[in-house]
């Protein structure tokens, strides 16, 4: 598949790994942006993944909606609202742990090889799930979540930070093996219209948080949500990623998805816009 850049701009986009990971219908691709052009390096695609079960290659990822790397890049954490999830090892791209989770919209690697699962709205969903990556498809915990839409551990506070449709919520994490426990400590109401689409970190220790009609930039010390100009008021922004001085963004243009991204400075300048082709794009992450 073709990529090309639809504005190309002087200079260069990022530091010394422009890496990021765009995702949608059942694909994640990896994308390298460096000296004013972008190339496609790697790709997964989870019909291809011969060691999952027919029903997650056939159905439950077939609209894969959060592709994050963790692990520093080792590791690709996918959720799909089609009802799966899978963490894959980026060098071999096998699948080392899955989960059929209704409607999953985000998720995170945890301290102790656990993985929290953020579900969105469906029959059984509306929760958050707690697993560890050694035993795929156990649940260890979970707690309601209203339209579940994001999931970020944060390592220096040592909390998970949730995104629903009202609210950003804090969790402390407790207990070993099959004991291992969230426990609610904060929570902050969205701004604006409220339903929450996507969380991100920033390196500043705040964090991005979409909106129906916009985006935010938001203190977990102050608990303040301040316009984040470069895309306010912006509609359905489906996700935003920042590393360093780049911001890479995606805005649904139709219904749901995209059919590409765009890659900016922290201040909105520099806009370089990315076509993918063959993919209905939901997500883009960069490795941080």
């Amino acid at each position: 598949m073709m990529l090309m850049w639809l504005a190309l701009l002087s200079g260069s986009v990022g530091p010394e790994r422009p890496l990021a990971y765009a995702c949608g219908d059942d694909q994640v691709r990896e994308v390298r942006i460096e000296d004013g052009r972008a190339a496609e390096t790697w790709r997964w695609t989870a019909r291809e993944a011969s060691e999952l079960p027919a029903d997650y290659r056939e159905r439950l990822l077939a609209h894969i909606d959060e592709c994050k790397p963790v692990d520093d890049g080792r590791l690709i954490l996918v959720t799909a609202s089609t009802g799966g999830a899978v963490l894959i090892d980026r060098v071999s791209g096998r699948v080392v742990f899955r989960a059929r989770v209704p409607m999953a919209h985000s998720a995170d690697l945890l301290p102790g090889g656990r993985i929290a699962i953020a579900l969105s709205i469906a029959p059984v969903g509306d929760r958050l799930q707690l697993y560890d990556r050694r035993r795929s498809e156990r649940v260890i915990h979970t707690l309601p979540l209203p339209s579940g839409h994001g999931a970020v551990w944060d390592a220096k506070r040592q909390r998970l930070f949730a995104l629903s449709h009202d609210l950003v919520q804090a969790f402390r994490l407790s207990g070993r093996g099959n004991g291992a426990r969230l426990h609610e400590t904060t929570r902050w109401t969205l701004p604006g219209r409220r339903d929450g689409h996507d969380l991100s970190p920033m390196e500043t220790g705040r964090y991005l948080v979409t909106t129906d009609d916009g985006a935010w930039r938001f203190d977990p010390d102050d608990g303040s949500f301040a316009p984040y100009a470069p895309l306010n008021p912006a509609l359905r922004i489906k996700s935003v990623s920042a590393a360093g001085d780049r911001i890479a963004w995606v805005q649904a243009e139709q219904s749901w998805w995209a059919r590409g991204f765009t890659v900016m400075a922290a201040d909105g300048s520099d806009r370089r816009r990315i076509a993918l082709d063959g993919i209905h794009l939901y997500k883009v992450r960069w490795i941080r």
